[in-house]
């Protein structure tokens, strides 16, 4: 079992781990065939450089979410 998560950040990463093991869950072995794990990979190098916080996707989706509800 995982640690509970502590700020906002840890929350998102949290989730956004969660999703991306729900995501490839649901593939065949077959779908990974002609795969481009290009972007997954830039991801991993920003996360690994900038553990400190969400990545510049995660903060424009957090800025769209927080507009739309007027936070």
């Amino acid at each position: 079992m995982t640690a509970e998560p502590k700020t906002e950040a840890d929350l998102i990463r949290a989730l956004a781990e969660d999703l991306a093991l729900e995501i490839l869950a649901s593939y065949n072995p077959d779908d990974f065939t002609d795969a481009d794990f290009t972007s997954l990979g830039e991801a991993a190098v920003y996360l690994t450089q900038h553990e400190q916080g969400p990545g510049p996707a995660l903060q424009e989706l957090i800025a769209k979410v927080q507009k739309a509800a007027g936070t």
